[in-house]
């Protein structure tokens, strides 16, 4: 028996429809990667922020014998040093003066960086030189162990989710990082941190250093080679006992450390700690900031 034939009025109507669905479908799409694509060049200029008052001459500051906290305050607006790093650096070095201006010289200089795709869905910024290589914005404080870093070098599209490790090794500089989706925490050379376009050098308050070297020992003993699981504290519980860690992220890790000797770092305390989060706990100081705004690192 013959098929049943369909009206043509009836089968151009199906197929307006069809190209009609279609269209709106490609047009969203093309609307969102636009949106995405726009949402990147949108956060680019955030990657590193200059000052935005004048460079002064330190001089007449930097030949004083002792600083008042309105000279730590001006050292720290022109170099990104914080009181602990100015005073371990004119502690360790004979040539501090020089060194500080140096400092101050590499938080106003100029700089060209690069994007650079670290997954499917985000991407890191560095900076680079005349040739396109990687080069270093300026040099670190003094490090010990327990310091944090933070940078906002690290955004999936258009929010800049960051990224944070702790420093475990200050003579060897290193660091204990969970890096990203599909690695294990692992330790980490913290010479990669001065070619980000901008981070954040953090130390605890009012904790002595033999402290913070059993913190970071904590973090070796408890969060090495744990597999990456950005869902922590989400489908799984942010606080986890010692020994039964089953995956953390970059600032998870540096929480959960913490954590286990009585400091809470997550400064809005939602159930996922990010690396904005611990740049502004007040549990911490800043030692150095570099690339940001040394009034405000993380708005």
């Amino acid at each position: 028996m013959p098929g049943r034939r369909i009206d043509p009025s009836v089968e151009r109507s199906i197929k307006k429809r069809f190209f009609r669905i279609s269209s709106i479908i490609l047009a969203s799409a093309a609307a969102v990667v636009s949106l995405l694509v726009l949402s990147i060049a949108a956060i680019e200029p955030m990657a590193h922020i200059y000052p935005d008052y004048p460079m002064a001459d330190l001089g007449p500051v930097l030949q004083k014998d002792s600083f008042t906290e309105e000279d730590y305050r001006l050292i720290f607006l022109q170099t990104g040093l914080g009181k602990p790093a100015v005073d371990e650096i004119r502690e360790l070095y004979g040539d501090w003066r020089e060194r500080l201006l140096r400092f101050q010289q590499d938080f106003f200089r100029s700089i060209d960086f690069v994007r650079e795709r670290n997954s499917p869905i985000s991407w890191e910024e560095y900076i680079v030189d005349e040739h396109g290589n990687y080069a270093r914005g300026t040099e670190l404080a003094p490090i010990r162990e327990g310091y944090i870093l933070v940078t906002k070098s690290s955004h999936t599209y258009g929010w800049r989710n960051g990224h944070a490790a702790l420093v475990v090794d200050a003579a060897n500089g290193k660091t204990l990082e969970s890096v990203v989706l599909g690695t294990n925490s692992t330790i980490q050379d913290i010479g990669k941190w001065t070619v980000y376009p901008n981070f954040m050098l953090l130390r605890p308050k009012n904790t002595t250093y033999d402290e913070m070297k059993e913190i970071a020992q904590t973090a070796l003993d408890f969060l090495y080679d744990i597999p990456y699981d950005l869902t922590v504290g989400i489908f799984s519980p942010k606080f986890v006992e010692k020994g039964k860690i089953k995956g953390t992220h970059c600032s998870h890790l540096i929480w959960q450390t913490y954590m286990y000797h009585g400091l809470d770092l997550d400064s809005d305390g939602g159930v996922l700690v990010t690396p904005k989060d611990i740049a502004n706990s007040p549990e911490l100081e800043v030692v150095q900031v570099y690339g940001v705004d040394p009034r405000e690192i993380w708005p």
